[in-house]
């Protein structure tokens, strides 16, 4: 009974040790420091694509990164970000968030918003997945000014000067009007003096 417990016991460290060091790799993926140990990078080309001792000298380890076009915008501005990453040339599928939530129907390396508003304003991660693996950028914050008080101030001051330059050519029309009626009743007054009947003085 003592026999078969260690011996299940051998058995089970056994299998945790394997699966702990059954870590696998495709060869397209490793970026390998030959000129510190001088190894050939071709030692790893071989037909299997899945390497599970990976060589201390070598890494699995990439960079995704998003670059803007300006992080810094104001509404009406577009919105362009770029998922950068030096992963090997093979199928990737991208990936976008804005505050946690994904981004759906854009697998694109380019996000691309047109004439943003205040709403795109937010917290953006790009993530890269392939064979190689799951990998994404840091958060990127861009910020959207609002600039609708700007607008506010200038739709006031827009209906202010409509108001003075309607007052001023009322005005105008008001005192040429006043003019022509001032006109009117001279000229009344002059035919009406003209046609008035004679009489002349007694004497």
């Amino acid at each position: 009974m003592v026999v078969r417990g260690v011996t299940l016991y051998l058995l089970l460290g056994y299998l945790i040790k394997a699966g702990a060091t059954s870590t696998c790799a495709n060869n397209v993926c490793l970026r390998c420091n030959t000129t510190a140990t001088g190894a050939d990078p071709c030692e790893l080309c071989n037909a299997t694509q899945c390497i599970s001792d990976v060589p201390s000298n070598c890494t699995t380890g990439f960079q995704v990164s998003i670059s803007s076009n300006n992080s810094k915008l104001v509404e009406g501005d577009d919105l362009i970000l770029t998922c950068v990453h030096n992963l090997p040339d093979v199928n990737h599928t991208f990936g976008w968030k804005m505050n946690g939530v994904t981004i759906q129907d854009q697998n694109k390396s380019e996000l691309h918003d047109k004439k943003v508003l205040s709403n795109k304003a937010g917290t953006y991660i790009c993530f890269v997945e392939n064979l190689c693996g799951n990998y994404q950028s840091l958060p990127h914050v861009v910020a959207v000014e609002n600039n609708s008080l700007l607008l506010l101030v200038i739709c006031g001051v827009s209906a202010l000067v409509l108001v003075l330059v309607m007052g001023m050519v009322m005005k105008f029309k008001l005192k040429r009007d006043n003019a022509k009626h001032r006109e009117r009743m001279r000229q009344k007054a002059t035919v009406e003096q003209r046609d008035a009947p004679f009489t002349p003085r007694e004497s």
